[in-house]
């Protein structure tokens, strides 16, 4: 089974708008549906679970009911107050359903809407290839090293740094066994599914992502969103 995970709990603070960033509009439609849509209409994937903030989970459900015509299963759960214990969840949820074995879980923010067929075709074959993935982009700026936020310490090959996007993507039942080799305190030092593997010395391939496959961060970003809607999507 193919389960999109679309991660949803986060508050959004840095785009200062009273509601978090995943439930703004994009040309009439909210930026978390668009980022379901994605998944839900591929034709590879057979269910997703959409994981929020507790008091969010009916107005997601609505917004689901309102916008999202599937036979597919879109399960709306409780997210936890990390990324990793949203993670968590999930990989609980497929548990208690019975389907972690045997499943590629993609795991996606919720505010990067604009994945592609592709992407997500491509995340398919890797993770069931070699068991984890990330959807990357080569660096195009030069990316430079400082501990302290003052002074430079180095400034590695650009041709061997990637920006990382979403989806992520794992054998499920290989994550949530790594997951529980885990001490609390150093799974509490990662940031995702990806440093769950690299903590433990597994490959995690990589797969190539899209310019135009951006996250919702701050404001200005809305009106870049409209014109990759108008540019790519349309």
């Amino acid at each position: 089974m193919r389960v999109a995970a679309v991660l949803a709990g986060g508050k959004g603070l840095r785009m200062g708008t009273a509601v978090p960033k995943q439930y703004l509009e994009i040309l009439g439609v909210p930026v978390i549906i668009r980022s379901i849509n994605a998944f839900i209409k591929n034709p590879e994937i057979d269910m997703c679970i959409v994981s929020v903030a507790a008091d969010y989970i009916s107005y997601v459900s609505e917004l689901i009911k309102k916008h999202i015509s599937s036979d597919k299963d879109i399960f709306v759960i409780e997210g936890g107050e990390t990324r990793g214990d949203t993670l968590l969840s999930v990989l609980r949820f497929m548990e208690d359903k019975s389907i972690l074995n045997e499943s590629i879980v993609l795991t996606h923010d919720a505010v990067r809407p604009f994945v592609t067929d592709r992407i997500i075709s491509d995340n398919i074959r890797a993770a069931e290839k070699y068991g984890a993935c990330n959807t990357c982009v080569t660096a195009v700026d030069t990316i430079l090293i400082s501990s302290d936020g003052e002074f430079i310490e180095s400034v590695p090959d650009r041709r061997t740094v990637f920006h990382a996007q979403t989806p992520q993507s794992f054998n499920a039942r290989k994550l949530y066994e790594l997951i529980k080799k885990m001490s609390e305190e150093d799974f509490e030092k990662l940031t995702d599914g990806c440093s769950v593997f690299t903590f433990h010395n597994e490959k995690v391939n990589i797969v190539r992502g899209e310019n135009f496959n951006i996250k919702i961060t701050y404001p200005d970003d809305i009106k870049r969103a409209e014109d990759i809607i108008i540019q790519y999507f349309n």
